[in-house]
């Protein structure tokens, strides 16, 4: 898999349980999935899934240094079986999918194959790990025993009846499976037989089944006290078949599997006619649905993860002294009063901007001392202008060049904005963090520092957006970014001030206004977390973008000079108007065509 991430050290996918559990804090999103039931956790690529899931097995929570560690391992309800999808799942989609048609369905003989070859393959590893951490005593006649079923049912070879190879006998029938792909995909001359073998028919579902009760009473696990998840991760590259029955079996299956899916925000088209009707699967009924995008505790999540990063260089430091509070974002009731900071950018912004001057006479404002008269003045019109009016007195009248080169320190810094920027996700906070905390010192960090490291990680994220694979595209997803951020950027800085300026943007319903090829570019840019759902239904899962409410990531916010908040929306048809959207004329003859 292609990596894509602006800070590769920080990815889960490439650690261990172990080193997961190192830097894991605990979230309302693990909470939710340790339940005793199915759970589907849904978001973009980093912001935390893999993480979550890994969490769930023995050697994390064994490795966990937190206080709630002891408790978690007492009362997981479950065994956790992680289990990663691997795109070579797909075999329709990889490079001999289409050399492997003329032998009728074998290409999804093979990926089912794959699929219950690494499941087993994950079984094994969850049961050693049972009997690592959790069985002290044990003896050898109960693997011996255990082995010689699975050697049985797996439909393997003759082995030595240890766990250990019972797993290298799949990791070696996988790669004799290959060896005969290849041969048949390089022979294609040859009048080969298609090799059929009964191993073809293992189902990883109905082997489970089986195996389960068999392991806990040869172990003398009290049957029922705890449940099997199978954690499947990053589902979004798994083929459609697999998908397909793997939400099905959100309905029902066997009381003592559980499944934890994970998955992009919006799901594939092919899978919402096998989640509807009458005898469907319903969020809060037979699943836990969690969408990480929507959860409450994101911003205390990202202070957290702030918080333990600081501490392990400065233990004494607090986050609020040493990143110091940002005015902009600022709570405190006399920001409003006069003499504040924020009365300050009102009087010079009143100077300098006609439009703001209407607007406050319109609204009733003395303008020879602007100060809210009331609490509702507060509540209504001043904490929802402030950020506006930051940004309209720090860039009015500059020119496009001279505000994209001048620093915005002020703005852009402060715990307020480092804790919202990464939109709750870990790994880029994570990496953020860190490089801030290289270049500090034990009494603080400077504004200008911040500034810095946050515009670079944002034009990483930029470069990241660009680099994905469009196809026949003349536009690609940063494209779309960009016509976004500018238009957002305009209307805030515009020559009209406005109250609500747009920052939001839906995505029109009408296919004359956005193509699909377009539609295709925004649910790449959901997937990698540059377009954030908004508005979205926590019981129901997403399968289109069409009529759907999103925002730029806060770290395009950077970029575009745009407040950490949230506007009115605008149609996307309205952000993209004058722009060409169409694909390219597939019939040009192109370098290297043959």
């Amino acid at each position: 898999m292609k990596e894509d991430t602006i800070f590769p050290t920080y990815n889960a996918r490439h650690y261990g349980p172990k080193e997961v559990a190192k830097t894991f804090i605990w979230s309302e999103s693990f909470g939710r999935l340790m339940q005793n039931n199915h759970s589907v956790i849904l978001g973009a690529r980093g912001c935390g899934k893999t993480t979550l899931m890994k969490m769930l097995t023995l050697p994390a929570l064994y490795s966990w240094e937190s206080k709630l560690a002891d408790s978690f391992i007492q009362n997981i309800p479950f065994y956790a079986v992680y289990i990663s999808t691997d795109i070579y799942w797909n075999v329709k989609n990889q490079t001999y999918g289409e050399q492997l048609e003329s032998f009728g369905n074998w290409s999804e003989l093979i990926s089912k194959f794959s699929v219950t070859s690494n499941v087993f393959t994950s079984l094994c590893d969850t049961f050693l790990n049972i009997l690592q951490y959790d069985l002290n005593d044990t003896k050898e006649e109960q693997e011996h025993e255990l082995c010689e079923k699975l050697i049985q049912l797996w439909k393997l070879p003759k082995t030595i009846p240890k766990i250990v190879f019972v797993k290298e006998a799949l990791i070696q029938r996988i790669d004799d499976v290959n060896q005969i792909i290849q041969n048949l995909i390089f022979n294609p001359k040859k009048q080969l037989d298609l090799p059929y073998h009964d191993f073809f028919n293992l189902s990883f579902e109905s082997s489970i089944e089986v195996i389960i009760p068999i392991f806990e009473r040869i172990y003398n696990l009290p049957m029922g006290e705890k449940k099997w998840a199978l954690c499947f991760d990053e589902l979004e590259f798994a083929p459609i078949w697999l998908q397909s029955e793997l939400f099905k079996s959100l309905r029902s299956r066997k009381q003592y599997i559980l499944y934890k899916l994970s998955a992009s925000p919006i799901l594939s088209n092919d899978l919402e006619n096998s989640l509807s009707g009458l005898y469907r699967a319903t969020a809060g009924n037979d699943y836990e649905l969690i969408k990480m995008w929507a959860l409450s505790d994101n911003q205390k999540f990202s202070k957290l993860i702030i918080e333990s990063l600081l501490k392990k260089k400065y233990p004494e430091a607090s986050i609020d002294n040493f990143f110091e509070t940002n005015g902009l974002y600022s709570k405190e009731a006399n920001s409003y009063e006069s003499g504040s900071e924020f009365n300050s950018e009102v009087i010079q912004l009143i100077n300098k901007d006609d439009s703001f001057k209407k607007f406050l006479e319109g609204k009733g404002i003395d303008l020879s001392n602007p100060v809210a008269r009331n609490v509702h003045d507060k509540n209504t019109l001043f904490r929802k202008i402030k950020p506006i009016v930051y940004y309209r007195n720090f860039f009015l009248k500059e020119d496009v060049e001279s505000r994209r080169s001048r620093k915005i320190n002020g703005l852009l810094s402060g715990i307020e904005v480092l804790s919202e920027i990464c939109d709750g996700n870990p790994r880029w906070l994570i990496g953020l963090t860190t490089n801030i905390l290289k270049k500090s010192d034990e009494y603080g960090v400077d504004q200008s520092i911040q500034y810095r490291e946050i515009y670079a990680v944002a034009k990483r994220f930029e470069n990241v957006i660009g680099n994905i694979p469009v196809g026949d595209n003349k536009l690609t997803v940063l494209d779309v970014v960009k016509r976004i951020g500018e238009y957002f950027e305009g209307n805030l800085l515009g020559q009209q001030f406005r109250m609500d300026p747009k920052s939001t943007f839906v995505v029109d319903k009408d296919i004359e206004k956005i193509p699909i090829n377009i539609i295709e570019l925004i649910e790449k840019g959901v997937s990698q977390g540059a377009f954030i759902l908004l508005d979205t239904n926590d019981d129901k899962f997403d399968f289109e973008v069409r009529g759907q409410r999103f925002k730029l990531s806060y770290l395009f916010h950077a970029i575009y000079t745009l407040p950490i908040r949230k506007y009115e929306k605008v149609s996307l048809s309205t952000c993209l108007s004058g722009v060409d959207l169409s694909i390219e004329d597939s019939r040009q003859i192109k370098l290297f065509d043959t």
